[in-house]
């Protein structure tokens, strides 16, 4: 599959096409909290599009060469592939940290080559309640790595809880709901319905 909007930015197309692998989908979907959500998102699909995973590299150097760090990390496990197509495109280093550290030789919980006292960059696909991120923030600094900078692609929490820090990092989100709802719209994707419910989710938590 080929990108149909090759000559739009890559922030718009990036949304556009995930919109059109169903990576965005709008309709009633219970999340694990047992809420109903009006969206839904399941940006592990990109592996299968190699394409995307380009253009997901560009629209995050475009944030990411703005930053100061050593070595690129993606939360396991969606977003390891991401830091992957960034580091072999922008040929910049990176490390992923183990699900479960091995029982055997070195027992290591990172997997790559750093040094103690180097700097990440903790990427992730999705920012909800950021647990994911804890558990690996408090890997990358037992190891040694300072993490200053999360980025995600897409936060979709409810704009009350949304800061621009998570566990002490600043935290850089390239979309939130609200854009993405506002691009999809702009190109008669999605419908007026659709758009009120995806704003008033994210101000009150429910339909």
């Amino acid at each position: 599959m080929k990108s149909i909007y090759k000559d739009l930015p890559s922030k718009e197309r990036l949304v556009l096409e995930l919109f059109r692998i169903k990576a965005i989908e709008f309709g009633r979907f219970k999340l694990k909290s047992g809420i109903i959500s009006p969206y839904y998102l399941d940006l592990r699909l990109l592996v299968s599009y190699p394409y995307l995973l380009e253009v997901v590299a560009d629209v995050f150097w475009e944030e990411l060469r703005l930053m100061q760090f050593d070595v690129l990390v993606g939360v396991p496990y969606a977003a390891i592939p991401l830091a992957t197509i960034i580091s072999y495109k922008y040929n910049r280093p990176m490390v992923f940290v183990r699900k479960e550290q091995k029982s055997y030789g070195k027992k290591k919980e990172i997997e790559g080559v750093f040094r103690s006292g180097q700097t990440a960059v903790l990427l992730d696909d999705v920012i909800s309640d950021g647990k994911s991120k804890e558990e690996t923030l408090g890997v990358l600094n037992n190891n040694g790595l300072k993490v200053t900078d999360v980025l995600v692609l897409l936060d979709r929490r409810k704009q009350t809880d949304m800061r621009n820090e998570v566990y002490g990092c600043r935290l850089t989100s390239i979309y939130n709901m609200s854009e993405v709802t506002k691009i999809l719209s702009s190109h008669g994707l999605i419908s007026k319905k659709q758009v009120e419910e995806t704003v008033k989710f994210m101000k009150t938590g429910h339909v």
